[in-house]
C-alpha cells in the first residue's frame, strides 16, 4: 500500500469505530436485503477493510474501495475523533452505493477479497 499522511493517533480510534460497526444491525440492514445475514458479516468485512473483486480474479479489485482505505488516502485528514466518524459514515454510504452496484453487476461473482 502507498504511503499516507494520515494521523497516526486516529488510525486506531478509526479501526475501533470499524469494529463497532461490523456487527452493528443499522449497518448490516441494508446488506441483509441482498445477502443473508452470515454473508452480511462477511460483506461488511470487505465493505470496512478487504474490498471486493470478481470471483476467479485473484488480483483485480472492483469498487467499493473500503471504507479504511479511502480514509486513509482521502485529504483533508480529520481534526479529531468526532470528524472521523463522519467521514466514515460519508465513505460507508458511498461504500454500501457501490456494493450494490456491484452486486448487480456481477452477483454471486462479485466476491470479498482476501
Amino acid at each position: 500500500m502507498p504511503p499516507h499522511g494520515f494521523p497516526q493517533g486516529l488510525i486506531s480510534a478509526a479501526q475501533l469505530i470499524a469494529e463497532e460497526w461490523l456487527f452493528d444491525a443499522s449497518f448490516r440492514c441494508i446488506l441483509t436485503e441482498w445477502v443473508s445475514a452470515n454473508q452480511a458479516d462477511e460483506e461488511m468485512g470487505g465493505l470496512l477493510w478487504s474490498g471486493f473483486r470478481r470471483r476467479g480474479q485473484q488480483n483485480k479489485r472492483e469498487p467499493p474501495i473500503p471504507v479504511l482505505v479511502r480514509l486513509l488516502f482521502t485529504e483533508p485528514y480529520p481534526a479529531d475523533t468526532t470528524e472521523l466518524r463522519l467521514r466514515m459514515r460519508k465513505h460507508f454510504a458511498r461504500a454500501v452505493r457501490e456494493w450494490i452496484q456491484g452486486r448487480q453487476q456481477y452477483g454471486n461473482d462479485f466476491d470479498i477479497a482476501p
